[in-house]
């Protein structure tokens, strides 16, 4: 098995990212966004506030989208702006039953981190990655439990 292969298809980034409260204070967090070209539409980010990291799981154009415009429906949201000192950031907003959050990832961490993918995986050419048969032999062999 060719494990340089199977590594160059998973990309992760450490980084540290402000989580916004509601009245505005500012908090660094730990963080780690992630990507795998099994699941070529999806990117993840993962919050180290505990013992057990809090992993949202969208899609990774959400993130390319919201560099440049206001994006997202539903549970994420993702627009363009600055942080308090001036820097240009990404926001996230992930809203759950559990409560909402505000994070604001550093423009250059997120180009990085999308430019990084997007070697793996072009924008664009997602399907070209799926495994389709994989997921019906899946589909069909849970069915048969």
């Amino acid at each position: 098995m060719d494990l340089t292969r199977i590594l160059a298809h998973t990309i992760t980034q450490g980084l540290s990212v402000n989580l916004r409260s509601v009245e505005g204070f500012v908090v660094p967090v730990a963080t780690e966004l992630s990507y795998d070209s099994i699941d070529p539409y999806a990117m993840t980010i993962a919050f180290h506030t505990s013992a057990t990291p809090i992993v949202w799981t969208f899609a990774r154009e959400l993130l390319s989208e919201g560099l440049l415009e206001p994006t997202g429906d539903g549970d994420v949201h993702v627009w363009p702006g600055l942080d308090d000192q001036g820097v240009a950031v990404v926001t996230v907003e992930l809203c759950s039953p559990d409560g909402d959050a505000l994070v604001e990832i550093r423009t250059t961490d997120a180009a990085t981190f999308l430019d990084r993918t997007h070697a793996v995986v072009a924008a664009g050419d997602e399907t070209r990655h799926l495994d389709l048969d994989g997921v019906i032999a899946a589909i069909r062999e849970t069915e048969s439990l």
